[in-house]
């Protein structure tokens, strides 16, 4: 599906200044949280180790697993923010909530898309939980919602949800777009049906969740 850009390459010469030798260890770091993201059953232990990582690799700006260099240039496989969810994601419940959300308050600065990316799917598979971590928290609940437009860009099963990068890659065959503001609240039930049982008790961030998507597909036109 991907094009020529089917493997990111992102140009080192900033990134050669920035970190030096540091880069070999970074590398190191990264790979205990592949590790980590291959463990069948993941504890709370090996969530604060992956938290711990995670957020030393972001400090130092190392967001992106370098497989390996070639001309000054690095080719990356893995994000950070996307291999540190997986490994939440692994965890489940609340306590697998709770570290995600901890990693979005560390991160709270970035820009990065695949934050929302992240926070999005796990809505989907703890739906209430995150919901009761959010509460009425607008920033977060607006993050919530920028990741469902774009997950759910292409209707309620996302055909690309095992791709890493997708904010950054260009498709040679790009599916086609299914979410519109008239199907919006739709696709939204279709994707989480189980909050249809909860809707009053969740008013307030389902109607905020659906009515901001909405006003977002509306300014696309």
């Amino acid at each position: 599906m991907k094009s020529l850009f089917l493997i990111l390459i992102i140009t080192l010469t900033f990134a050669f200044s920035l970190f030096g030798q540091q880069c070999d260890s970074c590398k190191m770091d990264f790979d205990k949280l592949l590790r980590l993201n291959k463990k069948t059953v993941i504890g709370q232990i090996d969530l604060e180790r992956g938290l711990q990582i995670t957020k030393k690799l972001y400090t130092l700006r190392y967001v992106d697993y370098i497989e390996k260099v070639v001309n000054n240039e690095s080719i990356v496989s893995h994000s950070l923010t996307r291999t540190y969810s997986e490994i939440c994601f692994k965890a489940g419940g609340e306590i697998g909530v709770d570290y995600y959300f901890k990693y979005l308050a560390y991160t709270n600065e970035s820009a990065e898309e695949e934050r929302s990316y992240a926070l999005e799917k796990l809505f989907v598979k703890y739906p209430m939980i995150v919901l009761n971590r959010i509460g009425k928290n607008l920033e977060l609940l607006d993050l919530l919602t920028w990741g469902f437009l774009n997950n759910r860009y292409y209707g309620a099963k996302n055909p690309l949800d095992n791709e890493d990068y997708t904010a950054m890659t260009i498709y040679k065959n790009t599916p086609k777009p299914v979410l519109n503001k008239d199907n919006c609240k739709k696709i939204f039930f279709e994707t989480i049906p189980s909050l249809k049982d909860k809707y009053t008790k969740y008013k307030f961030q389902i109607d905020y969740i659906i009515n901001t998507a909405i006003k977002s597909l509306k300014e696309r036109k």
